[in-house]
């Protein structure tokens, strides 16, 4: 019987496949996480933040939802899993809150922003997960992120609230929950995150402001007198449209660095610190389609702090790992959310493994996603 030799097509596949082969792609890191639970909430969330509430050692989840004006709470069990979330109503439209002993009895305290009602709202715990009666400061237009620190060290937390059209308002701590009104810097439009260390090593706590507005984007960098007043900010990555900003010690230095995710071609940038108040130049790198929030954790066992990215218009996050060399990998692991619209990330140990696990939002579906590590490596 005459063999029959191959069609020029099937050749032509056989001989591509061959070269693909052999060349030598970046592949993406391992699949590290598994999806563990899903988890209801309230209506929009936009904001998670990992924290022990009612100090038993269990990391737990605070979820500010926007549409229909909730915190919603929810206790961690210590093995990965949560108790079904305990919804709060607050002001209209919050988008953040975030946690400390603002009144100083021992116990966490929450503060959440309302931007529909111009105010902020601080909610005194109990010690064992139940709050107390809020408690409302007004501040000026629409305010949208509230960074809790001891600006004149008074041993009282104060706050810095940052306004949508282009202020900071700073309120002084009186140590029972309420605050008197501070100075107001100009800040540049859209500040929708920042935070609060001591950059240059004075012993008086500063603050970074991601700004995000055509022609005048960048970070803002205000070095604090240690009286409650700062000096007039600094500008750092200018014209990178930084969105959302957190701060770590992402090379085991001692200090302080910063990164951002862009609104400008789906990047994401880092800023090494020098320690005097001044940061090297950005390192971009990469994350999935419309990097919106962030968090930074031991993804992987080396020493290495690692990124983790919520992707507004991919409905997905993604993992970025280090290299050894301090730049980050290529292509990242990307997980997709039920539901899409991920405006929310939050990390933490949530099953005591030593690894860093993920907490993960839709907005649309009204859920929270928790992702575990599949311990696949040993630290």
């Amino acid at each position: 019987m005459p063999l029959k030799c191959p069609s020029w097509k099937s050749a032509l596949i056989s001989c591509a496949v061959s070269l693909l082969s052999a060349c030598d792609f970046p592949q993406p890191p391992p699949d590290l996480f598994y999806k563990f639970d899903v988890m209801p909430v309230g209506q929009g969330p936009s904001h998670l933040s990992t924290t022990d509430l009612n100090l038993d050692g269990e990391p737990d989840l605070v979820s500010a939802n926007t549409k229909n004006s909730t915190l919603s709470i929810l206790y961690g069990k210590g093995e990965g899993s949560f108790h079904s979330a305990l919804n709060i109503n607050v002001a209209a439209e919050p988008t953040m809150s975030t946690t400390g002993d603002i009144n100083r009895d021992g116990y966490p305290d929450l503060a959440v922003n309302a931007r529909g009602a111009d105010m902020f709202v601080v909610l005194p715990g109990n010690g064992d997960g139940s709050f107390r009666k809020p408690i409302p400061t007004r501040t000026g237009r629409v305010p949208l992120n509230i960074i809790l620190g001891d600006y004149n060290h008074d041993d009282k937390l104060d706050a810095a609230v940052t306004l949508t059209f282009g202020k900071m308002e700073l309120y002084i701590g009186t140590g029972d929950g309420y605050f008197k009104k501070g100075l107001t810097y100009q800040t540049g439009p859209r500040s929708f995150s920042g935070v609060t260390r001591d950059f240059n090593a004075d012993q008086h706590l500063d603050i970074a402001l991601a700004t995000n507005s055509s022609g005048a984007s960048s970070i803002r960098l205000f070095m604090g007198n240690g009286d409650g007043t700062f000096q007039q900010p600094k500008r750092l990555a200018e014209n990178l449209g930084p969105l959302a900003l957190t701060a770590s010690d992402m090379n085991n230095d001692g200090k302080t660095d910063l990164v951002f995710a862009s609104s400008k071609g789906d990047n994401l940038y880092m800023l090494y610190s020098n320690g005097d108040g001044s940061f090297q130049d950005p390192i971009a790198f990469s994350g999935g389609g419309g990097p919106f929030a962030l968090t930074t954790g031991h993804f992987n066992p080396d020493k290495l702090k690692d990124v983790a990215v919520a992707n507004s218009r991919s409905s997905t996050f993604s993992i970025v790992i280090r290299n050894a060399s301090g730049t980050f990998k290529y292509p990242t692991r990307d997980y997709v959310i039920e539901g899409g619209t991920v405006l929310a990330i939050t990390s933490g140990d949530y099953n005591h493994s030593g690894m860093s696990d993920i907490a993960v939002a839709s907005n649309a579906k009204n859920t929270i996603e928790i992702y575990l590590q599949r311990r696949i490596f040993t630290r």
